[in-house]
């Protein structure tokens, strides 16, 4: 338990700087600049992390330790980090407080390995900071974009929130749940190997998936990706790849995804009130 507290102080710092952000900005754009964050972190740690085990969290809420790897991993990556880059962003901290926060930062990685609750394998501590660094200007810039922004800067942000969102709903799934495990035959461990598979299916299926929130977002397309998606769940279990809970039904994954679909939509048409004005204007002359 007193592993899990660290943890959760990273969620509070997060929490807080969220309430600060909303209280004292335009909200919309940070809440854009802070997904899009969040998918970049999401990204590098399937790289670095899943399949490159260069760390390891070790929260201790889960017996399996990928999934508590995992968790771990998401309280610092789709939290934590992507809060402070986002205040960085929202405020225009200025460089020196940039270096101060980026040290502290440092800091924390290394107060962690010293409780032990968190542990390099071939990553080195000052990867972090350089990292950050380099973040912080791509954030600043992403800032400068998202409030007239052109098809690509939308699209980017709506895979990155979609990526991370789909993922995870299909990972509390797996880890509370027990809905269901891929096997692939990736990596020895299968917990590893399940994580593996789902994130990749979620970075490619998340292409499409934007493309239908911002451009095709109608009855007779949501229909289709339905059908189409509870189709590709059989298949999966068809080949051995997809194994699904007794108390489970492959349909129950498509229902999730419709409903996730109409979440996000609501979350681009906020973030992007002029980009859904221009697209209700698109749509209004596709047949």
């Amino acid at each position: 338990m007193s592993n899990l507290l660290w943890f959760l102080g990273l969620v509070l710092i997060s929490l807080w700087l969220f309430y600060i952000t909303h209280k004292k900005t335009d909200f919309r754009f940070n809440l854009a600049v802070y997904f899009f964050t969040m998918g970049l972190s999401f990204l590098m740690e399937y790289i670095v992390l899943i399949l490159g085990d260069a760390y390891s969290y070790y929260p201790n809420f889960f017996s399996v330790h990928w999934y508590d790897n995992v968790f771990g991993s998401s309280i610092s990556q789709a939290f934590f980090i992507p809060s402070v880059l986002m205040v960085i962003a929202a405020f225009r901290i200025p460089l020196k407080w940039i270096i101060f926060i980026i040290a502290c930062i440092y800091g924390i990685e290394e107060l962690f390995l010293w409780l032990g609750i968190y542990e390099h394998n071939w990553w080195k501590s000052w990867f972090t900071p350089v990292i950050l660094f380099g973040a912080v200007y791509v954030i600043k810039w992403w800032r400068s974009k998202v409030e007239d922004p052109s098809f690509y800067i939308q699209f980017m942000t709506v895979y990155m929130a979609s990526t991370t969102i789909f993922q995870g709903i299909s990972f509390g799934l797996t880890s509370v749940v027990g809905t269901h495990h891929y096997k692939i035959g990736w990596f020895e461990s299968p917990f590893r190997d399940h994580v593996a598979f789902s994130v990749l299916i979620w970075i490619i299926y998340a292409l499409l998936l934007s493309v239908v929130i911002i451009k095709y977002y109608r009855i007779k397309w949501l229909s289709l990706l339905f059908f189409a998606d509870t189709a590709f769940h059989f298949i999966m279990i068809k080949l051995g790849i997809l194994k699904v809970s007794s108390l489970w039904n492959p349909i129950f994954f498509s229902v999730i995804l419709l409903l996730l679909l109409m979440l996000i939509r609501k979350l681009n048409n906020y973030m992007f009130p002029s980009c859904n004005y221009k697209n209700i204007k698109d749509s209004s002359k596709m047949p």
